[in-house]
C-alpha cells in the first residue's frame, strides 16, 4: 500500500475541492455567469445584424450580461456557421441563422444543420421585394421581366451568395416563370447587393426590404413589387409579384436563433425565454415596423425543429430541381 502522507491527503483533498468548484462554475445552473457571443453569418450592417443589435440589447439587460455581435459573412453563410459549430456547447456561443441556413444544408453535404445546430427560437419574418436602382428604365415588374426575356443572361441580379435567401427568391421566380434567365452576381451580404445597385453594376436583385427602406424611401432604389402573399404596411401602394405577374408566387425569409448542438438543454430553454422577452419589448417591435419586418415568434425550441424539417426537405427538393449545389 502507498505511503499517504497528511500533505498527500491535504493537497488530493483541495484538488478535489478545486475541481467540484470549478465543475460548479461551470453548471449549466448558474447559466449565463460572463458573456454571450451572437455570430451574425451575414455583413455588418445588414438586416441581420442590425436587427440582432437591437434584440440584444434588450437581451442583456433581461439576462443580467454583456452580449456582443460578431458579424462574420462569407462562403453563403458557412464561415459564421463553423464558427459557432466550433465553440464549446456551452450556452455562451449563439448562432443567427435564417432560411439561407435551411438552403446551405440541402446544398452543401458538408454542413448538416440539424446535427451540428440546435434550434433555440424564430424570431422574425423577413419580406423580400425585387429592386432597381432609381435611373433603371424599368418602371414595372412586368417590363423587368420583359427585358429579361428579351436577352437571356444578359441581365444581372445581385444576392448575398450562393443559396443566400435572395438567391433562392430568385431560383423560385426562374422556376415559376420557366424563361426567366438572369446572370447570378454573388456579394457577401445584402448591403453590397444594394450597393451595388446604386453604383450601376448590377440591373435588380430580390432583396430584404429591411435592407433598402432608407434608400427606397431617399428615391435613391425603387421598389417594384413585394415577395409575400399580401403587401407590405409599409409600401401599400407596392404589388405583390403574383399581383404584378398574374403568377402564383411567393417567399418570405426568416431570423433565428440556434447554439451548437450538444449544449445543454435547460441553457437552452433559459436562453429561449430570454430572447422571447426580448423579442416582446417595444423597442424591438418598433424596430421591426420602421424596416417592413414583423415579429414571427416560434418560442419554443422543440417547435423551431418541428418546422425546420419540412423546411429543410423542401429546400433539398428545390435545390435538386433548380440543379444548385455548393461551388456552382
Amino acid at each position: 500500500m502507498p505511503n499517504i502522507t497528511r500533505r498527500t491527503a491535504l493537497g488530493a483533498l483541495v484538488a478535489a475541492t478545486w475541481i467540484d468548484r470549478n465543475a460548479m462554475a461551470q453548471s449549466p445552473s448558474d447559466w449565463p455567469r460572463r458573456p454571450i457571443r451572437v455570430v451574425v453569418p451575414y455583413p455588418a450592417g445588414g438586416t441581420p445584424d442590425v436587427a440582432t443589435r437591437v434584440l440584444t440589447e434588450q437581451l442583456a439587460g433581461i439576462l443580467k450580461t454583456s452580449v456582443i455581435v460578431e458579424a462574420k459573412p462569407g462562403a453563403s453563410g458557412l464561415i459564421g456557421m463553423r464558427a459557432v459549430t466550433a465553440s464549446p456547447a456551452d450556452g455562451y456561443t449563439v448562432g443567427y441563422v435564417s432560411a439561407g441556413q435551411v438552403t446551405l444544408s440541402a446544398m452543401n453535404p458538408k454542413f448538416d444543420l440539424l446535427k451540428e445546430l440546435k434550434p433555440v427560437v424564430r424570431v422574425t419574418g423577413s419580406p423580400f421585394g425585387v429592386l432597381v436602382g432609381a435611373a433603371s428604365p424599368y418602371k414595372t415588374l412586368p417590363e423587368l421581366v420583359a427585358a429579361v426575356r428579351a436577352q437571356p443572361g444578359k441581365l444581372s441580379f445581385g444576392s448575398a451568395g450562393l443559396g443566400s435567401p435572395a438567391h433562392m427568391a430568385q431560383a423560385y421566380l426562374e422556376d415559376a416563370l420557366k424563361d426567366f434567365q438572369a446572370l447570378h452576381v454573388p456579394f457577401k451580404g445584402a448591403v453590397e447587393s444594394i450597393n451595388a445597385i446604386l453604383a450601376g453594376q448590377i440591373d435588380f436583385t430580390i432583396g430584404v426590404v429591411g435592407a433598402a427602406v432608407t434608400q427606397i424611401k431617399a428615391g435613391k432604389l425603387r421598389l417594384l413589387a413585394v415577395t409575400p402573399a399580401k403587401r407590405l404596411a409599409l409600401f401599400p401602394d407596392v404589388p405583390t409579384v403574383a399581383e404584378a405577374l398574374g403568377t402564383p408566387y411567393e417567399f418570405q425569409s426568416w431570423g433565428g436563433y440556434m447554439v451548437p448542438a450538444a449544449t445543454p438543454d435547460d441553457v437552452v430553454d433559459r436562453l429561449a425565454a430570454g430572447l422571447v422577452q426580448a423579442a416582446n419589448t417595444e423597442a424591438f417591435r418598433k424596430y421591426l415596423q420602421g424596416v417592413g419586418a414583423e415579429l414571427d415568434l416560434v418560442a419554443s425550441p422543440a417547435e423551431f425543429r418541428k418546422r425546420l424539417l419540412p423546411a429543410l426537405d423542401a429546400e433539398r427538393r428545390i435545390v435538386q430541381r433548380l440543379g444548385l449545389k455548393e461551388g456552382s
